[in-house]
């Protein structure tokens, strides 16, 4: 009887240690859950997928020796659509869009570079979003650009050079960020579809034929600023409607800068002006002057 009973306490004491060794066990368990969960795994998951795609956009381009001068697209790169230029681009040199497949381009960061003829005659080229601080659209940039439809003149662009965007018959709209922008180059938006034009303050000169054969340009305004409209500046067969803004002194127009429509164009200055004072100075025939 008494090895029966000693049996019995055996089997009760095996039983509790094992019970308690299953509960710590479970506790344990618990504990290290949270530690797990709170990981910081998507802390730098943001960081990986911008060096990744960075890596893939330096992927389609071919780089000169220099590392910092594109002279071509890889195999790969000729056949996107959508293209971000490498924020270590400083130039261009010998190659164009002209034959790759690209709809979209914008750049990767916003510093100044020479960005030279390199999208002129892109057949398939639909927007371009340029660098904030770009400070000069070269000559030819852009021309015979067909299906470009509307471009941003960067804060940072001091000049707009000849032919810079000639030839784009696509182009209804140009919107200038910022005031720096001085000088408009000859022909530089020739025969575009512009329909209307609104020239930014700090403009100072617009050159010879620089919106000549524009067929769809209805109303151009010009700036306090201006001070120079050259020869041949529009003579598309829509424009009805030229606008000075208030401030505008000493301005000088060609005889020939809105060629045989200028007796059919409108102008609008303000009362008091020195547009208003000074009309024999600066009118050549236009067709009426009214107040706005």
């Amino acid at each position: 009887m008494k090895k029966i009973i000693n049996l019995f306490l055996a089997l009760v004491v095996i039983f509790s240690l094992t019970a308690c060794g299953e509960k710590n066990n479970s506790e344990a368990a618990g504990s290290e859950k949270p530690e797990t969960s709170s990981a910081p795994e998507t802390s730098s998951a943001p960081e990986t997928s911008k060096e990744q795609e960075s890596t893939a956009a330096s992927g389609y381009f071919e780089f000169d020796d220099d590392g910092t001068t594109v002279r071509g697209l890889t195999e790969e790169g000729m056949t996107q659509t959508v293209l971000v230029v490498p924020a270590q681009t400083k130039a261009f040199m010998g190659f164009s869009f002209d034959e790759c497949s690209v709809e979209e381009v914008s750049f990767e960061a916003d510093h100044d570079l020479d960005i030279g003829d390199v999208f002129s005659a892109a057949p398939n080229l639909k927007k371009v979003t340029l660098p904030a601080e770009l400070s000069v659209i070269p000559d030819s940039a852009f021309s015979n650009c067909e299906g470009l439809e509307s471009i941003v003149i960067p804060a940072g662009v001091t000049r707009i050079e000849a032919w810079a965007f000639n030839y784009c018959e696509s182009l209804k709209e140009v919107t200038f960020a910022g005031t720096k922008c001085e000088v408009i180059g000859e022909y530089a938006f020739s025969d575009c579809a512009l329909e209307e034009v609104v020239l930014p303050e700090g403009l100072k000169t617009v050159e010879d034929s620089a919106f000549n054969f524009c067929e769809q340009l209805v109303s151009i305004t010009f700036p306090s600023t201006i001070e120079s409209i050259a020869g041949h500046v529009c003579n598309g067969e829509s424009l009805t409607e030229i606008h000075f803004a208030p401030g505008v002194e000493n301005v000088t127009i060609d005889p020939f800068a809105f060629m045989t429509r200028t007796s059919e164009i409108t102008v609008y200055i303000a009362k008091d002006s020195w547009m208003d004072q000074n009309q024999s100075s600066w009118n050549v025939g236009f067709g009426a002057i009214v107040y706005e």
